[in-house]
């Protein structure tokens, strides 16, 4: 596997680490993907609701030589952002990573509470957008940068049963499509990494069982694997990664092509 390239997204005037902010760093692809960034020489800032598995995540990190500060923070709340950009503060953030998410199921008129439907939008939608845009225009100042959203192959399709999350990701898949187009002939990447189910606590969280299928859609990934499917996406500048869950790798789909 090789690694991504530092110096397609940093400048030799940079310091020796530039910095990467991942949200929902606190397990899964999120937590692996922060793991990648430390591995690659990145500084970290992240960000999820659990101090304690923040703290372990940096001490792991620090064995890669990375300085980690850490955001606790609940995302699915309107003042979450607020939050994360008082700790950002006027750093150069070199890499956002958009993992923080969340599922679940349920009729949407007879079984799903509009409170929980709401909060996923902010989640899923509302604090991706607004970091997105906080961070962007500075990175296409600087002519460099990524951004990394997870989305999911939920958003291919309508999901009846899970109608709000699987729009969420749909957005979410469309919006990073056209990100990419618009950053096109620029030094900054725009990837959207839609992973089918991954054993994750993601999963468990959401009600999801895991699942087997003659479909190699519906296989159950790994979150390390996956993480490294859009990890590598992100450096070869892909709009869309959609991991191969039975071989190491990725595939491109999508409107846009790689530039």
């Amino acid at each position: 596997m090789s690694e991504i390239d530092l110096g397609a997204m940093t400048s030799p005037n940079q310091r020796q680490r530039p910095l990467a902010l991942v949200t929902g760093a606190s397990s899964g692809i999120g937590r692996e993907l922060a793991r990648l960034a430390a591995r690659d020489g990145y500084d970290l800032i992240v960000v999820a609701r659990r101090a304690d598995r923040l703290a372990a995540l940096a001490t792991e990190l620090s064995e890669f030589g990375a300085t980690t500060e850490s955001v606790v923070v609940d995302l699915a709340q309107p003042t979450g952002t607020r939050t994360v950009v008082e700790a950002v503060a006027d750093r150069l953030v070199e890499v956002l990573v958009n993992d923080a998410g969340v599922g679940d199921r349920g009729r949407f008129a007879t079984e799903r509470q509009l409170a929980a439907d709401l909060a996923m939008i902010q989640l899923n939608v509302t604090t991706l957008v607004e970091l997105t845009r906080l961070l962007l225009p500075g990175m296409l100042d600087r002519d460099r940068g990524g951004i990394l959203n997870v989305s999911s192959i939920a958003g291919y399709l309508p999901g009846p049963g899970q109608a709000v999350y699987n729009a969420t990701k749909a957005f979410l898949k469309s919006f990073s499509q056209a990100l990419s187009e618009e950053t096109r002939n620029t030094g900054v990447r725009v990837t959207a990494l839609c992973p089918g189910p991954v054993a994750s606590e993601f999963e468990k969280v959401a009600g999801y069982q895991q699942r087997t299928s003659r479909n190699p859609l519906m296989r159950v990934s790994f979150a390390a694997a996956v993480a490294a499917a859009g990890w590598q996406g992100l450096a070869a500048s892909k709009p869309v990664v959609v991991p191969d869950p039975l071989t190491p790798g990725f595939r491109v789909s999508g409107c846009c092509p790689g530039r």
